[in-house]
């Protein structure tokens, strides 16, 4: 019997943390409503001053939910959300849950070339997005399985007087001309707020397909059940053990496209009944006004967001004494960091570890007390191992190894890839790619990547995605795409180049052609030109001796 099997990661967890879990069996959008029946006049979102109560939120997802229906969506049909943070993003998403309809959640920075591909592998329906974003919609509209769209504004909940300040780079709105297949978001809620609830057998039926970058560069899609998000949810609120219901208050500056923000920014506070404070982006400024004015209980975010704060020269102005801890996932956070936000605020700067395909982060660190080092312990009624990737066996405790999870939040797999799915999802184990290390006291701790995968700001990048869009250049015969440390951002794409012969070709040629095809976070941030490669005795490029 593996030493795992006896879960030595208990004893590390908080005391106060019950060991007991009892897992809802439900819809995702049953958090709404439960919340909307207990709190219906607590503030559900907060956006620069405009308030939208739990019955508000209520009502207007189900009008969302009559009209997209009325426009032809039905339960199994994906639909993508492709905005910035606003108000008509967890509208739309509650929407889409009560129609047993699929979101595929497609950040706005991603390039047109990117959102086809994921449009299209998912074979969605409609796409929900905003007025600046539908030139870069109607570039693939034609070679697209999209039947319409559904535009709204950053400017439509805005208030005249935004506080405690007005968003950060938002543009004037933007004209359109609605027709057939462009809808104004104004206009299809314009409908009943009663709706029947669609049937969701919460095990099987999918709630999300969120994209990731496979090794071999094309995305993939994560199949997310309704019963692997209320599992996260649960498992998540019972870690932090203090948090009130009805009293929560939870900014929002990580994009809601990623998982990591939908899922525990959005959901996790209105599961408590908690207002949800809607940023449009990530601005040091106005995270510490908002922080501050609206006293705001927790935070979560990527170390290069709390590495931009603590250096922020007016940090010491604002009270943060309200925030009880600082959530970071995506890589560890510098020491000087974590003693900044401990003397500001007195709350913990708190580790954790998750992907996509375990839903997000379900390995975490103690919110309270004493944090220990490294990424933290496993939530209650999941399991993991250190394995040996090349024997298939254990580790004794200590040693590296390829880290395992199984429990309620791992995928189903990845979206009609079945050779794919089998690799990495195996008896009921997800294989990460991460290799750890498991301490005495059962602390699971962050050593290396099995996979080569670069994370810049918390965003994952693959190096093969990005290899080949630089060989299609002309001028380019081998690359080969590297993450290097930054202070800032945890680490950044660097590409190493071997020119084809007689061509010039330099720095800015290739920054710029990939910046035309790609997501400003994987577009690499510094270029070498080499001659040859170090190479293995079959001649493959050794990528570690690049570094």
């Amino acid at each position: 019997m593996s030493i795992y099997s006896t879960r030595p990661w208990l004893k590390a967890i908080d005391p106060l943390v019950s060991r007991e879990l009892n897992l809802p069996e439900m819809p995702v959008y049953k958090y709404l409503t439960n919340s909307f029946k207990k709190f219906p006049d607590n503030i559900a979102i907060y956006y620069y001053g405009t308030e939208l109560t739990y019955a508000e939120l209520e009502s207007l997802s189900n009008k969302l939910a009559n009209g997209l229906s009325n426009a032809g969506i039905e339960k199994g049909d994906r639909v993508v959300i492709h905005m910035d943070n606003c108000p008509q993003y967890v509208i739309a998403f509650f929407a889409l849950m009560k129609l047993g309809a699929v979101v595929v959640q497609i950040g706005p920075m991603s390039s047109a070339k990117e959102l086809l591909t994921i449009v299209n592998d998912s074979r969605s329906k409609a796409i929900i997005t905003l007025d600046f974003l539908v030139s870069k919609v109607q570039k693939i509209l034609e070679e697209s399985t999209l039947k319409f769209m559904v535009v709204g504004s950053l400017h439509d909940y805005l208030p005249l007087n935004p506080s405690p300040c007005a968003p950060f780079g938002v543009d004037e709105m933007q004209p359109i001309t609605y027709m057939n297949n462009i809808i104004e978001f104004a206009k299809i809620i314009n409908q009943s707020s009663r709706f029947d609830y669609t049937t969701i057998n919460p095990r099987e039926d999918l709630a999300v397909l969120q994209y990731t970058s496979g090794t071999t560069g094309l995305p993939k899609g994560i199949m997310v059940t309704h019963y692997n998000i209320t599992s996260y949810v649960t498992g998540a609120n019972q870690m932090d053990y203090k948090a009130m219901e009805g009293e929560e208050v939870w900014p929002v500056s990580l994009s809601l496209s990623h998982n990591y923000a939908m899922f525990q920014m959005a959901l996790i506070p209105i599961s408590l009944g908690g207002k949800i404070v809607i940023m449009v982006r990530f601005h040091p400024d106005e995270t510490l006004k908002t922080i501050h004015s609206l006293r705001c209980t927790c935070y979560r975010a990527v170390p290069t967001i709390l590495t931009v704060l603590a250096q922020h020269p007016d940090l010491k102005q604002y009270d943060l004494s309200s925030v009880r801890y600082w959530l970071v996932g995506g890589a560890p956070v510098p020491e000087e960091v974590v003693n900044v936000f401990k003397t500001v605020s007195g709350g913990n700067v708190v580790e954790g570890y998750g992907l996509t395909e375990s839903t997000s982060g379900t390995i975490v660190n103690r919110f309270y007390g004493q944090t220990l080092v490294g990424m933290g312990m496993s939530f209650i009624g999941s399991d993991v191992r250190v394995n040996d990737p090349d024997t298939g066996e254990d580790v004794p405790i200590g040693e590296s190894g390829e880290l395992l999870i199984k429990g309620p939040t791992v995928s189903a797999g990845y979206w009609e890839k079945p050779e794919e799915t089998s690799k990495t999802f195996r008896d009921g184990w997800l294989h990460t790619g991460d290799i750890v290390r498991m301490t005495s006291e059962g602390v699971l701790q962050f050593v290396d990547r099995l996979k080569e995968m670069i994370v810049v700001a918390g965003f994952n990048v693959y190096p093969t995605e990005v290899e080949d869009i630089l060989y299609q250049h002309p001028k380019i015969m081998e690359v080969a795409i590297i993450g290097m440390p930054d202070q800032r951002q945890g680490e950044v794409v660097k590409a190493v180049i071997k020119k084809k012969p007689k061509f010039d070709l330099d720095a800015d040629e290739v920054i710029k052609f990939c910046r035309e095809r790609l997501s400003p976070y994987k577009v690499p941030k510094s270029i070498e030109f080499v001659e040859d490669f170090p190479r293995t005795a079959s001649g493959k490029i050794m990528k570690r001796l690049l570094k």
